[in-house]
């Protein structure tokens, strides 16, 4: 029609022309315009709804995994806890006197073996090490189940919640399971009440959820539902309990089958409510929760989610049939009018793609435009809320990622932080970790004292993926330095390449410096007793420029110099004392610090020990001379008045009291006496250099060969004693034994409590071992939580009791505190025998640590003797 009406134009005026050609040019323009509006729109639309229509249906499933998990757990835990109670009351009895352990065991295990969980649930014991006590399998009771990851797990916690997959007799493939266990420490039992996944949906309430996911909607008519892949309907706003499995939409389909056969993505299909003319498409996305055989679903109709898409269409067409009978002016106004809130429709519409859902259409219209704005207004409103209801959700469980106490940590492989929890940045020093992400933009120069670490530590993770404890120092916002221990592991993509590295950072500069005021405290005795070395050699050189007197003296220090004890100087010391002063009845002291007393070490003396202050020479500091004319008071540790005059002089070396020397005249003459006395002072400061100097090089010589954790000897003495014991052995042709122990799982205990608990296992076997071997055995640390006992004088047999005893009496007696129980400790052992396992030393270590690794292999906490005819090994 209006093609035949253009040759009429041209027989009009001008005015008629341009009207006509105007308004041709507007009705095209305004029909191509609304075209790609409708278009971007619907667009816009559809990934709109898809994108709410999945959110929702994550967050329902976020929901209900939730909701299973949480029921699942308290149930188990409420079983596993009133089963406990009954196993307490069963034990009540025995201790009245009313059953026998046995007696009472047997009838708590019937109770609990007689219980079902679920449909194939049930409750069982182990002990500490692993071996099943009740279990409704007979065949299983008694069997040693700690080979499994979880039994080792149960053995380890002891209390809590733990998933894992198990086959019950019978069962052709595991599937998974989940238990909650408590212990009953009098009987040792673990008690765990267990049930598979797949069972849950039987040990919890759809009520808990229900009300929240029915009051979800879309659009006008859209909601939520859950089915089973059997078709029956578990959570429906009218058809709850029915099973719509052959249900045929208008088609024919058979769309809830393929549904439940697909159990995850998107179906479009065409429905038609009673009361209809006619069918319309509907949109369903879903997705499968497999421990329950549920599909949560979220649906809707297309149409619902397009109505503003027709009332944009309505309109359009209006305003091209308007603009044919309105004048120009009036049509340019018209399109003017109509553009500019169309514009603002696309901008907003594009800030919903983009994520952006608190923008709004402020569009005073009340027209077609402001009804579709009312329309995306509202859709966006339910959207942001949904969105913000996710946000909670991730906030809850960010949480835990926030409040750790180690520093958790992400970065590129070039050194950029991506992430990091509070604790990072206050190890860092800084503010919070937003500021530490803002101003560290290169770890490698801004955050470690020594960049090549940070190039050892990428290329230890590219090469073997993980690095754990790898120490370095780290430098603060305040410019102070601290040690740090990091664990982390690199994380990759598909195709293989480095995406980013993730871990997690120990503040361990405590240790650190504990370690390094250790180091300097020995360096410093080390200078000391050089010092005091060349103290002596002073004292000896002037003893040779002297008279016979001073001869003696000399060979007194020359032979206390070559004395590697002090007890080894008491001898000596006697014998020059009573050539220097003949006649005279010499007491020589020795202070002895735990009892803050000096004992006597005179052999032909029978005066008691005393303290400090009953001696006037000792409260004074200095010599003490009592003479019949100066008629001073005489020291209470005489208890009599003395029939001679004597003196006192104490041994003090850089303010440190070592003993007391003590002389009683044989003749009366305060001139002869007071030049012995004055002797007996040079004498005395000398012996007190040269004993504290014994004494330091005694204290050095410990530290050279003993292990300050444990006390025990270490690796470097063990291997000088070993020579020395071979030599003795093959010249008295006798036998020793070698022990060697390792403890059980020592690394899953620093891994789970801490340096600090491993150090006092450390200590604790340590103590033990010194107190349950004999005095001329050698008990030693091997290395890390490996030790050794070097054992004389015994055959095959003494020497199996003997690790035996020790084996037992670490797993009984051995516990160690934790934040939340004791520790038991057990320990493996590998015995052998010289020469019966090797003609060498280095043949008997190896042999004893072969039968320690045959130990650990056949399950821990045993003994095993090494074979006399196998070849010598190691692992």
């Amino acid at each position: 029609m209006l093609n035949g009406k253009l040759p009429l134009a041209k027989k009009h005026s001008i005015q008629f022309k341009l009207l006509y050609g105007f308004a041709l040019a507007f009705v095209l323009t305004i029909g191509l315009g609304n075209a790609i509006l409708y278009l971007i729109i619907r667009d816009t639309i559809e990934v709109s709804i898809e994108t709410e229509l999945r959110n929702t249906t994550k967050g329902i499933l976020d929901m209900v995994q939730t909701a299973t998990d949480v029921a699942i757990k308290n149930h188990l835990r409420a079983v596993a806890e009133k089963n406990k109670e009954i196993v307490k009351h069963f034990y009540q009895k025995q201790l009245n006197g009313e059953l026998s352990e046995n007696e009472a065991k047997n009838k708590a295990a019937d109770i609990l073996e007689s219980q079902v969980i679920g449909t194939t649930g049930y409750i069982y014991c182990i002990d500490s090490s692993g071996i099943t006590k009740v279990h409704p399998h007979k065949e299983l009771v008694g069997t040693d189940l700690s080979g499994n990851i979880f039994i080792q797990q149960q053995m380890a916690k002891k209390e809590g919640y733990i998933e894992y997959t198990w086959a019950n007799p019978g069962e052709q493939s595991p599937r998974p399971k989940a238990l909650y266990m408590t212990t009953f420490r009098p009987w040792d039992w673990i008690i765990a009440a267990s049930s598979y996944r797949d069972e849950f949906k039987e040990l919890f309430s759809t009520d808990d959820f229900k009300e929240h996911i029915l009051s979800i909607t879309f659009g006008k008519t859209g909601y939520p539902y859950v089915i089973d892949s059997k078709g029956n309907l578990i959570i429906h706003p009218q058809l709850e309990g029915t099973n719509i499995y052959d249900s045929r939409d208008s088609s024919g389909r058979m769309f809830i089958k393929e549904l439940c056969t697909l159990k995850n993505g998107k179906i479009i299909y065409p429905w038609q409510n009673p009361g209809e003319l006619e069918p319309r498409e509907k949109l369903v996305i879903f997705n499968y929760i497999s421990e329950l055989d549920w599909i949560v679903a979220s649906s809707s109709y297309l149409e619902e989610f397009y109505e503003p898409l027709r009332t944009i269409g309505y309109t359009s067409f209006g305003m091209v049939v308007f603009s044919l009978i309105l004048i120009i002016p009036i049509t340019w106004w018209l399109s003017s009018s109509i553009t500019r809130p169309i514009h603002s429709l696309i901008t907003s519409f594009a800030h919903g793609a983009e994520g952006d859902y608190s923008s709004r259409l402020n569009v005073k219209d009340s027209g077609e435009i402001g009804q579709l704005a009312a329309y995306y207004n509202r859709f966006m409103e339910q959207l942001h809320t949904s969105c913000k209801e996710r946000d909670t959700s991730e906030k809850k469980y960010r949480g835990i990622f926030e409040h750790t106490i180690e520093g958790v940590f992400q970065t590129t492989i070039d050194g950029r932080f991506i992430s990091a929890n509070p604790s990072m940045a206050k190890i860092l020093g800084y503010k919070d970790e937003h500021s530490l992400l803002k101003q560290v933009q290169n770890t490698r120069h801004q955050i470690y004292v020594s960049p090549e670490d940070r190039d050892s530590l990428v290329q230890t993770l590219q090469e073997e993926g993980r690095i754990i404890n790898f120490e370095t120092r780290f430098r603060r916002t305040d410019d102070t330095i601290i040690w740090v221990s990091i664990n982390a592991r690199i994380v990759r993509d598909s195709q293989g390449d480095t995406k980013y590295i993730e871990g997690l950072i120990s503040d361990i500069t405590q240790r650190k410096e504990s370690n390094e005021a250790l180091r300097r405290a020995k360096q410093e005795l080390e200078q000391r007793v050089e010092e005091r070395t060349t103290e002596l050699s002073n004292w000896i050189n002037e003893l040779e420029s002297r008279d016979a007197q001073r001869s003696q003296l000399q060979k007194m220090g020359q032979m206390i110099q070559l004395c590697h004890k002090v007890e080894e100087t008491y001898p000596i010391i006697l014998s020059f004392l009573s050539n220097l002063f003949p006649g005279d009845d010499i007491s020589f002291y020795i202070f002895d610090e735990k009892s803050t007393s000096l004992n006597l070490v005179s052999p032909n003396s029978s005066r008691p020990s005393f303290s400090t202050d009953q001696c006037w020479a000792l409260r004074q500091g200095k010599p003490y001379l009592v003479d019949f004319e100066n008629r001073l008071p005489t020291c209470h540790h005489l208890n009599v008045d003395p029939a001679h005059e004597y003196s006192c002089t104490p041994l003090i070396a850089q303010s440190e009291l070592i003993g007391l020397l003590h002389i009683a005249f044989d003749t009366p003459g305060p001139k002869g006496n007071q030049t012995k006395a004055q002797l007996a002072a040079r004498i005395a400061d000398n012996l007190a250099l040269a004993l504290a100097n014994i004494r330091l090089r005694e204290t050095l010589r410990q530290q050279t060969i003993q292990d300050p954790l444990t006390g025990l000897y270490n690796r470097r003495f063990m291997d000088e004693i070993i020579a020395t014991e071979v030599s003795r052995t093959i010249r008295r042709k006798r036998t020793f034994g070698i022990l060697m122990i390792d403890i059980d799982h020592f690394k899953q205990v620093n891994d789970t409590h801490g340096h600090d608990i491993g150090d006092m296992v450390l200590r604790e076997l340590g103590g033990y071992l010194l107190d349950n071997v004999r005095a001329e055995d050698v008990p030693c640390r091997f290395g890390g939580e490996e030790f050794a006992i070097i054992i004389n004088e015994v055959d095959q047999k003494t020497l199996l009791g003997k690790a035996t005893e020790i084996c037992r009496g670490i797993s009984e007696l051995i516990t160690v505190p934790t934040k939340k129980e004791r520790l038991r400790i057990t320990v493996s052992i590998g015995a052998a025998l010289f020469p019966d396992h090797g003609d060498t030393a280095e043949d008997v270590l190896k042999a004893a640590d072969l039968a320690l690794y045959q130990a650990k292999e056949q399950g821990r906490n045993r003994v095993v003797v090494a074979v006399q005819d196998a070849a010598p090994g190691s692992r």
